[in-house]
């Protein structure tokens, strides 16, 4: 499997994760929360990414792409195909270039012990990471302003791993 997959794979896995954090910002801005909470709110997921060797990566843009980041979940019936990009056209290169950082931060994901991918890797990149070591097979491809990532296997015990990361995508996408 190629380094890009594997990278492209934990890219999706944290940008998902990063969605649902930034659902949870955007709705401390209604008009009954306090001024302040959207800071605090943006504070605590970026503390919360810090502690992932991939998330991380993401932490420093979600000022800038986390009000405007998409996802969109399809259970296939051998797999999960993720949809996720900005719907600002405007910040499409900063959503790319920051996938990128993650593509490295993930390639080291894939070298690293089960014990070190434990402390290092927030519990949804640790997934995705056990379904590829598990012989998932991942497909991925670039949009405008995003990209796709399917991942599948025909293995029983494997799909049952990816509907999981499917069922804990869409619950993400639900909280936005």
């Amino acid at each position: 499997m190629s380094k890009r997959v594997i990278l492209v794979c934990i890219c999706v896995l944290s940008l998902a994760t990063g969605l649902a954090w930034a659902g949870e910002a955007a709705k401390s801005t209604s008009a009954a929360a306090p001024k302040a909470a959207p800071a605090m709110d943006m504070a605590a997921m970026q503390a919360e990414m810090m502690k992932c060797v991939v998330c991380k990566n993401m932490g420093p843009h979600m000022a800038s792409i986390g009000p405007v980041m998409t996802m969109d979940v399809a259970k296939l019936n051998d797999g999960v195909a993720m949809m996720r990009g900005v719907s600002d056209p405007a910040k499409a290169a900063e959503f790319h270039t920051m996938c990128a950082e993650m593509h490295k931060a993930g390639e080291t994901a894939m070298t690293m012990t089960d014990e070190q991918a434990a402390s290092s890797l927030c519990m949804f990149c640790q997934d995705i990471r056990s379904a590829m070591k598990a012989g998932a097979r991942m497909s991925v491809g670039s949009t405008k302003t995003g990209a796709v990532m399917v991942m599948t296997s025909s293995d029983p015990t494997v799909q049952v791993k990816l509907a999981d990361l499917a069922t804990k995508c869409e619950m993400m996408k639900n909280s936005m």
